[in-house]
């Protein structure tokens, strides 16, 4: 493996992206933080190279492939491939993403020919993986005679129901989810190959969101007034004297069969270009489960480079963004269990140290665990942000106490993540984190800076940290009460000696 080849250094001195308070009025010591800030200004650098698009699925909506899926919360396979470069990651090495997502990372190292593995928890982007990664493996003339079949072809009528959730109910027009679920049984009916099977099923999931009354956004759904639920509540809201909710207005939504031939047609012109010119043969892997109890499993040493982003410490809960996808592959009975195993980024998100020592205990590794946990706790920025949490909260300025747990066990959590990278990566292998900064009732959270901390403790040398030129503002609650503040958003980088 190359040695690490950084991004060109640049002669202006990058000092001034440290900050110098994090607590709003100065209520809360923030001198950890700052020292911190202080400590880690040299590894500042701003530069131009990275953007917001990029480290964003903005960049994917358009990349072949990458776009078949939509996947809000991931990074740009345009950014992957830069830092593959950077960091000199060649075919042949084997590349970690412990937070794989929609498998960004996986599906551009297997165009560069080097081999990867991730780890994901949420079913959907298994889903998305299978459909994605068989890219060279279909057979175009069975999609192009699927496409025409969906083209000249009504489904049979079904009386089976979409099997929502309670928060996904009256997401579909009537007609729309009529229409959807003959789709869906008329596809499972169907005499072909089984990677067409899993294709079909991934472009039903793929449409979900456009045919429905449904818009991600952020830590929910955001809802079209003419659905059954806000039409419900807002009939019960001027029952009791309240204005009714606005709502958005997605306009007119195309049909299943409209947005099932634009997604197809996406496919194969997608599949008949990748297929002329394969890349070099390689492996990638996409394992089950959260990484906290994967990676301890692993062996050691042998990853060559780590590329990822983990969920950000912002509330957001997957398992509602995606519950239309969720409820789709079956999982109402488990959503509870699903949402309490991901990384601790939600306010509903329980301690897993006592899973944790369990699996350490199980693999005969406690004293690792303790260790771990040990270093974590004696983190003087890490304490220090709690203790102003708290403060905050007995002044009555935090508007959900589940924020105080969440921030502790969020960098609890990472501190074994990074504890487990440095087991598994090779002697001189790079370790990449792309993370947002965090503002919870005026106190500012250096989520790269505390993060780089960790992974000092554990025994990674920091080697810089790229800040973006546009920073990320904070909530239009925070800005009413506390002011507007410019918060870093980062990809560090670190390496194991």
């Amino acid at each position: 493996m190359q040695q690490l080849s950084l991004l060109p250094q640049l002669t202006d001195n990058y000092e001034h992206l440290a900050r110098r308070t994090f607590s709003h009025s100065g209520v809360c010591e923030d001198g950890a933080r700052q020292a911190l800030d202080a400590r880690y200004a040299g590894l500042f650098e701003e530069t131009d190279k990275f953007n917001r698009r990029l480290v964003s699925f903005q960049a994917n909506k358009t990349e072949t492939l990458h776009s078949w899926v939509k996947y809000r919360e991931g990074f740009s396979a345009a950014l992957v491939e830069l830092l593959i470069s950077e960091l000199g990651i060649r075919a042949g090495d084997t590349i970690l993403d412990p937070f794989a997502g929609s498998c960004t990372t996986l599906l551009t190292a297997k165009m560069l020919g080097i081999h990867a593995l991730g780890v994901e928890l949420l079913p959907h982007c298994h889903l998305a993986w299978r459909g994605k990664s068989a890219v060279f493996d279909y057979d175009l003339s069975e999609l192009r005679m699927l496409r025409d079949l969906i083209e000249t072809t009504d489904p049979p009528p079904t009386r089976d129901a979409f099997p929502h959730l309670a928060i996904t109910e009256t997401a579909f027009p009537i007609e729309a989810e009529a229409e959807l679920m003959r789709y869906v049984r008329w596809f499972e009916m169907l005499e072909i190959s089984e990677l067409a099977h899993t294709l079909l099923k991934m472009l039903i999931m793929s449409i979900l969101e456009e045919i429905s009354y449904t818009r991600k956004d952020g830590q929910y759904l955001r809802w079209d007034r003419r659905a059954g639920k806000m039409q419900a509540n807002n009939a019960k809201r001027i029952e009791h004297g309240k204005k009714p909710v606005r709502g958005i207005h997605k306009g007119k939504l195309p049909t299943v069969k409209q947005a099932l031939l634009e997604s197809f047609g996406k496919v194969i012109y997608d599949v008949t270009r990748l297929q002329t010119d394969p890349p070099l043969e390689s492996r990638q892997e996409l394992l089950f489960g959260n990484a906290l109890y994967v990676l301890p499993t692993l062996d050691s040493d042998q990853i060559d480079g780590v590329i990822t982003s983990p969920p950000y410490a912002n509330r957001y809960d997957y398992t509602r963004t995606y519950a239309l996808e969720l409820a789709f592959l079956g999982v109402e009975d488990g959503i509870f269990d699903l949402r309490q195993n991901l990384l601790s980024c939600t306010v509903e998100n329980r301690s897993k140290e006592e899973m944790l020592y369990g699996t350490y205990r199980s693999l005969g590794r406690a004293d690792f665990c303790e260790e771990t946990l040990a270093a974590a706790r004696r983190n003087a920025a890490l304490s220090e942000i709690n203790a102003a949490l708290r403060e905050r909260d007995r002044l009555g300025e935090i508007n959900n106490r589940g924020v105080l747990s969440m921030i502790d066990q969020y960098f609890i959590e990472l501190a074994f993540i990074f504890a487990e990278l440095y087991r598994v990566c090779r002697h001189g292998a790079k370790v990449v984190f792309v993370n947002d900064n965090v503002r919870y009732a005026g106190e500012i959270i250096p989520v790269d800076t505390l993060s780089t901390s960790l992974a000092e403790s554990l025994g990674f040398i920091p080697r810089k940290i790229y800040v973006l030129p546009q920073r990320k503002g904070n909530s239009s609650q925070q800005m009413g009460r506390y002011g507007r503040e410019e918060l870093r958003k980062s990809i560090t980088i670190w390496q194991k000696p």
